[in-house]
C-alpha cells in the first residue's frame, strides 16, 4: 500500500499522528504540500500566513530529509495536483489532520473527499484536539466526556521516515521570491523580519520559556501590551499553523504541575497554569462553533441578528486598519498588529469593539482586513471572537470597552502609546487620555464620537435581544453552541472591562 500525507496545518515531526498512522499501515510515506491558489488568494490570507507557512516548511522538508524521506512541493489547485501524483504513485492511503477552516478550506475538502472516493482512496482525517466533526451538539459532549486527546500522551517522532523509492516525486519547495511571483498580491514581497518566525525548532524554545520561566506572569501579565510579548504564551501563532501539537502543550503543562506540586511559594505559577489551561480549553470550544456552523464565516450564528444594521464605510475601515482613528490606544494597536502580526486579547478585544460600536462596521466587513494581519490567524477563534465582541450571538455579557479606561489601565505611561504613535511622544499622559476630545496638530482627530455612536448601536442590539424572535434563536443557538461547563458555586468577579470567555 501506498500513503501520502497531505501537509495542512500541521508542519511538524513531532507527535504528528499522519506520519505515525501511514508509517504504520503502509510502511511508506509521500510527504506532499500544495499552495493552494485558492487558498492564497482568499480575501483572509497575507504575505504573515504565507511566511509563516513558508518558514514552516522550510524547517520540516529539513527535519524529514534528516529521517530519510522527501517532500513533494507544488502549487495549484489542490484536487488537479493530487490527481497528477496519483497518475505517477497510485496511493491508495491519503492522511491529513482535519482542519475547521474557512468556506474555501471547507469546499476544498468537500472536493477532495469526492475525489478519493471516484479514485478508491481511503482518506483518513485526523483530529489534532477536541474539536468534533458530525454528531449533535449533545453527542459532541458525550465523545468529550469519553476520552480527552488533549491530555493523551504525544507520539514520539519517527526516527526513519520510509518515502518512496521514485526519486522523481520530489519536487523542492520554491524560494522566498519565487513563491510570491506566483501570485500576484505577493508580487515582490520581502520577508517580514518583524514578525513571530515560525517552525518546529522555535515552537519548542516558545514552549520551552514559557513552561520554564515566562508563564509564571501569564495571569496579570497578559493584559497590558507592554507585557503580553513577554508574559503570554506567544504559541498562538505555532498552534495556529501546527509546528506544535496541542497535546504536546498539555503534556508540557502537566509536567510542570507534578514539578511544583510540592514545591513552596508556587501560588504564583499555581495560578497561571490555571489560567492558562482555560485558555486552551477554550480555543478547541470556539473552533467548535465554526466546525459545527461554517456558514458562520458569512452569517451571524444567531440568526436574530442577521439584519442588524451598520454603516460599513470603507474610509472607517482603512482609518481602523491603518492606526488614524484619533483614538491612540485603538490607534497604537492596529500599527502594532500590523508591523508585528500580534496583539494580546484583551487589545483585540478592543479594537474590534470600538470598530463595531464605535465606528458602525459589521463583523462581516472587517473579519477578512483583520485576519489579515494576525499571524496566528485561527478562523473559528477570529470569527468566533468577531461575533461574540460584536454582540450577535445573544446570549454573551454585552460589554464595550473604553479605548480611554484600556490605556489608563494598561499603558498609563504611555510607552506603548508613545512607541506606535510617535505623533503623541511629546504630549503627556493626561493629554494622550484626552486626545479624542481634544485637537493635536501633530496628531488624527478624533473620527467619530464614541460615546454616542455606542449608545446607539447598543440600542439597536438590545431593541433585537428584547423581541421574542430573539428569545426564541438565543436559546436555540445557546442550546447549540454554548458552553456547558458548570459556573455555580463560583465568587461573582469583578467587572475588569476585559471580553468574557465564559458563556
Amino acid at each position: 500500500m501506498k500513503a501520502v500525507w497531505w501537509i495542512k496545518r500541521d508542519f511538524r515531526i513531532f507527535d504528528n499522528e499522519c506520519i505515525h498512522s501511514a508509517l504504520k499501515d503502509c510502511g511508506e510515506v509521500l510527504p506532499f504540500f500544495c499552495w493552494e491558489s485558492k487558498i492564497i488568494n482568499g480575501g483572509d490570507y497575507s504575505k504573515f500566513h504565507l511566511q509563516a507557512q513558508w518558514q514552516a516548511l522550510e524547517e520540516l522538508r529539513s527535519n524529514v530529509e534528516n529521517r530519510g524521506g522527501f517532500l513533494r512541493v507544488v502549487s495549484g489547485d489542490i484536487v488537479n495536483e493530487m490527481e497528477v501524483l496519483f497518475q505517477e504513485y497510485s496511493f491508495t492511503h491519503l492522511y491529513s489532520h482535519m482542519e475547521t477552516g474557512n468556506l474555501i478550506s471547507y469546499e476544498r475538502d468537500r472536493e477532495v473527499a469526492k475525489w478519493c472516493r471516484n479514485r478508491g482512496v481511503f482518506w483518513s482525517e485526523i483530529s489534532q484536539s477536541s474539536v468534533v466533526r458530525g454528531h449533535s451538539a449533545e453527542g459532541r459532549r458525550r465523545k468529550s466526556k469519553q476520552g480527552d486527546l488533549r491530555k493523551s500522551s504525544p507520539i514520539p517522532a519517527p526516527k526513519v521516515i520510509v518515502s518512496p523509492s521514485l526519486k522523481s516525486l520530489r519536487i523542492e519547495n520554491l524560494e522566498w521570491k519565487s513563491l510570491c511571483s506566483l501570485f500576484s498580491k505577493f508580487s515582490g514581497c520581502a520577508l517580514l523580519p518583524s514578525i513571530q518566525p515560525v517552525s518546529e525548532k522555535r515552537a519548542w524554545a516558545t514552549l520551552g520559556s514559557f513552561i520554564e520561566k515566562r508563564g509564571v506572569n501569564y495571569s496579570g501579565g497578559i493584559s497590558s501590551p507592554n507585557t503580553a510579548f513577554v508574559n503570554g504564551s506567544r504559541l498562538s501563532a505555532h498552534l495556529a499553523w501546527g509546528t506544535v501539537s496541542l497535546r504536546t502543550v498539555f503534556a508540557k503543562l502537566e509536567s510542570k504541575r507534578k514539578e511544583i506540586s510540592s514545591q513552596e511559594g508556587m501560588g504564583g505559577w499555581k495560578r497561571s497554569l490555571r489560567a492558562f489551561e482555560s485558555r486552551l480549553h477554550w480555543r478547541d470550544h470556539f473552533i467548535q462553533r465554526l466546525e459545527s456552523c461554517p456558514e458562520m464565516e458569512v452569517r451571524t450564528l444567531n440568526p436574530a441578528f442577521e439584519n442588524l444594521e451598520y454603516e460599513d464605510r470603507s474610509d472607517f475601515l482603512e482609518a481602523w486598519i491603518t492606526g488614524q482613528t484619533g483614538y491612540p490606544m485603538v490607534d497604537a494597536c492596529m500599527r502594532c498588529l500590523g508591523d508585528t502580526g500580534f496583539m494580546n486579547f484583551r487589545m483585540r478585544a478592543m479594537v474590534v469593539s470600538f470598530a463595531c460600536f464605535g465606528l458602525h462596521l459589521s463583523w462581516r466587513f472587517i473579519h477578512e482586513p483583520l485576519a489579515q494581519l494576525f499571524t496566528d490567524y485561527e478562523p473559528g477563534i477570529h470569527i468566533s471572537q468577531l461575533q461574540m465582541q460584536a454582540g450577535v450571538t445573544g446570549f454573551n455579557t454585552l460589554r464595550v470597552y473604553s479605548p480611554m479606561k484600556q490605556f489608563l489601565d494598561q499603558d498609563p505611561d504611555a510607552k506603548f502609546v508613545k512607541r506606535w504613535v510617535p505623533e503623541l511622544s511629546d504630549r503627556t499622559s493626561v493629554e494622550i487620555a484626552r486626545a479624542s476630545e481634544m485637537r493635536f496638530p501633530e496628531y488624527s482627530s478624533a473620527l467619530v464620537g464614541l460615546s454616542e455612536r455606542s449608545k446607539d448601536m447598543k440600542a439597536r442590539i438590545f431593541s433585537i435581544r428584547k423581541s421574542q424572535t430573539a428569545r426564541i434563536d438565543t436559546e436555540k443557538t445557546l442550546k447549540k453552541h454554548g458552553s456547558r461547563k458548570n459556573t455555580q458555586g463560583r465568587k461573582k468577579q469583578k467587572d475588569t472591562g476585559q471580553l468574557r470567555l465564559r458563556l
